[in-house]
């Protein structure tokens, strides 16, 4: 009875060690760091922050939280240079716009940290970032022709402030101001909240910026425009920059979910279900609308090839602006 007793609780111990290291080898089995190249405030940081929020609630993610980790810094760069240096497991991931991730790598030319094809992987995005021209509520212009007729008139050069030096609001910045022959200085913060900062505070004559970055600042900004083809949804009523006469310029930044090449196809999977259905949930719907940005679902596939699409759209426009410094 003893010998039979002692055996029973040997292989009931072996089975809980066994059962333990499943657990211990399942994903996610610990919290998972989500990295954002910018200070807190901006577009970026916004939507990282509502996404981790519902990180735990996914079933994929067996009940583990996300944390945001800002780490602001060369358009993003920084940050996503941190996430290159972890390992590939799916712990550490990396939260930003596809149109300022390739910006920031094309600006770079030959000398890019990385090429995000090779060194990254899109797991799927949960929302957008749309750009918007934006001045001072003191501002006399009411309309992009007001605008630009005013900066010609004025004959000096306009100081605009961005997100970062490198970034898809700074890309948009320099093609109208080039564009249109404006004489034109870009200055440029770390994150969308600190330009914003500068252009209530009138150190700044214009940003360049998401339309998201409005909120609460309704009394002291002003958005006259909005790039892309279409009118950004949360913001319906703002006329794009082709419906009031100035070119189109077709950049919408899908805000996606990176990881660094070569983890398991387990976790690619865990992760873009828990990004399907973050993106779903009414609660996540609900921040994202308060904050004007968007919610919606772009699965892996999808977002790889659009992000193609913007590699190819947005090189020769950045080497032109490089070739133009």
């Amino acid at each position: 009875m003893k010998f039979t007793t002692k055996l029973a609780a040997g292989f009931a111990a072996t089975a809980m060690l066994a059962s333990g290291a499943a657990l211990a080898d399942s994903y996610p089995s610990k919290p998972i760091k989500i990295m954002v190249g910018f200070s807190a405030g901006g577009g970026t940081d916004t939507t990282a922050r509502g996404f981790a929020s519902y990180m735990h609630e996914a079933p994929s993610m067996n009940g583990m939280p996300a944390y945001i980790v800002n780490l602001p810094g060369a358009s993003g760069q920084k940050a996503a240079k941190q996430v290159l240096g972890e390992d590939a497991d799916g712990y550490t991931l990396y939260m930003i716009n596809i149109g300022t991730f390739i910006a920031g790598e094309l600006a770079k030319g030959d000398d890019r940290p990385y090429h995000i094809p090779n060194d990254f992987v899109n797991l799927g995005c949960a929302s957008q970032l749309v750009t918007s021209l934006q001045v001072h509520s003191s501002n006399s212009a009411k309309t992009m022709e007001e605008f630009i007729a005013n900066a010609k008139a004025s004959g000096k050069e306009i100081t605009w402030g961005t997100s970062g030096a490198a970034t898809m609001h700074a890309t948009i910045g320099h093609i109208f101001f080039d564009s249109q022959g404006i004489k034109h200085k870009k200055v440029p913060f770390k994150g969308g909240s600190k330009a914003r900062a500068a252009l209530v505070s009138q150190s700044v004559e214009a940003v360049f910026g998401g339309v998201n970055t409005l909120v609460g600042f309704e009394n002291d900004i002003r958005a006259l425009a909005s790039a892309g083809n279409d009118r950004d949804p949360m913001a319906p009523d703002l006329a794009t920059f082709k419906e009031q006469g100035v070119d189109g310029i077709p950049f919408t930044g899908l805000m996606c979910l990176f990881g660094k090449a070569g983890i398991p196809d387990e976790v690619k999977a865990d992760v873009g279900a828990a990004i399907e259905h973050i993106a779903g949930l009414k609660g996540y719907q609900r921040y994202m609308g308060k904050n004007s940005l968007a919610s919606f679902y772009t699965d892996s596939a999808s977002a790889t090839s659009a992000q193609k699409a913007m590699f190819d759209g947005m090189g020769p426009v950045v080497a032109q602006i490089i070739a133009g410094q």
